[in-house]
């Protein structure tokens, strides 16, 4: 995990590293996911060719994929050169508290927990640039309903590494307690006719985490927590 003062992504061009036998596996697991939760969709995602620090700053090149692909490709152990890198909001409470979001039984990743985010797609493409910024804002306030100034983003964000996978993780703040928040989330979810998220869980400690948090989560959340 390492602090950083922001990130800077471009979209790019190449050829993905898969061949016919692939692409084959790719259609195949595709229709059984789909026959297993109807409501995914295979629209166009973005994933990372490569990734580093530069200059204090978060560096990545992107390019398009489906999301069929993307998905099979996340669940295999090889990376094949091809990194999952997208932004997080850490939204902390006045109180103390960190939220996660847990994700919908009809969603890709039904029944994890973790902070407010998603893929990033080509709406998050500005003039050739990938803007996570824009990515995290518009996955905070599509999962919870959450905008500024309501939640405010801070200064304070980390690149943080895993196997096949870098979280851009923005701290965002809110004057409301914990409890507040989860009575408008709550709101906003049942408001939503297809919500991505089943609920949110608030966490004051790295031993309120369980298996359904990935390694990033437990990662960054000591620093959040302030210990």
């Amino acid at each position: 995990m390492i602090p950083v003062a922001g990130f800077d992504g471009v979209l790019t061009t190449a050829d993905l590293p898969f061949d016919a036998a692939d692409r084959a596996a790719i259609a195949a697991h595709w229709a059984s996911e789909v026959a297993a939760k109807p409501k995914l969709f295979d629209g166009r995602v973005l994933i990372a060719l490569d990734t580093r620090i530069e200059a204090d700053r978060l560096v990545a090149r992107h390019v398009e994929i489906g999301f069929s692909a993307f998905h099979w490709w996340r669940l295999r152990s090889e990376a094949r050169g091809l990194s999952n890198v997208f932004g997080a909001a850490a939204v902390v409470t006045a109180d103390g508290a960190v939220l996660l979001g847990r994700m919908g039984a009809h969603t890709a990743a039904a029944g994890m927990s973790y902070f407010p985010c998603g893929t990033p797609d080509l709406s998050d493409v500005v003039d050739g640039r990938v803007d996570l910024e824009r990515s995290i804002a518009r996955e905070l306030q599509e999962e919870t309903g959450l905008a500024a100034p309501l939640a405010r983003p801070c200064p304070e964000a980390f690149a943080v590494s895993a196997p096949k996978v870098t979280a851009y993780v923005r701290r965002y703040e809110t004057d409301l307690d914990a409890d507040e928040l989860e009575r408008r989330i709550a709101a906003h979810l049942a408001a939503d006719p297809e919500p991505e998220l089943a609920g949110v869980v608030f966490v004051r400690s790295v031993d309120a985490l369980t298996e359904t948090s990935p390694p990033y989560v437990r990662l960054v959340l000591p620093h959040l927590l302030g210990l």
